[in-house]
């Protein structure tokens, strides 16, 4: 499971290369798209990451100015949101993401549907 997970990375980081972001950048920036200004921990959970993980995979996206991390008057710690720019950057990484995704699909064809099942079943257990 960790070979196939390392190359199915590897395949999406050089997709999304040409956009200047990694998979789990693409992930991160695609979740936190969904979300209203959540707080570290909200997107820690909603990305299945851990909260120290999860802030040095943002910082470069802070820095980049794609992502914004501000605090509110009477909340605990920062929230984060895309910024225009970062909406940018996803929406041109989005056919970059299809064009893998689609290969995925093409390769796993009919048993696509049963490996995603799988896989959540483990991921809901371990």
């Amino acid at each position: 499971m960790r070979r196939t997970s390392r190359a199915l990375t590897r395949l999406y980081d050089e997709a999304l290369a040409p956009v200047g972001i990694t998979v789990t950048q693409f992930s991160v920036m695609r979740t936190l798209s969904r979300l209203e200004r959540p707080g570290l921990v909200e997107l820690a959970e909603a990305t299945a990451h851990e909260k120290s993980a999860l802030w040095r995979t943002i910082q470069p996206l802070v820095k980049k100015g794609w992502i914004a991390a501000a605090a509110e008057k009477g909340a605990r710690g920062q929230k984060l949101s895309l910024t225009p720019a970062g909406r940018e950057v996803l929406s041109d990484a989005m056919p970059h993401w299809r064009t893998a995704q689609a290969r995925v699909a093409e390769t796993l064809g009919p048993r696509e549907a049963a490996l995603i099942a799988l896989l959540a079943e483990v991921e809901a257990h371990v």
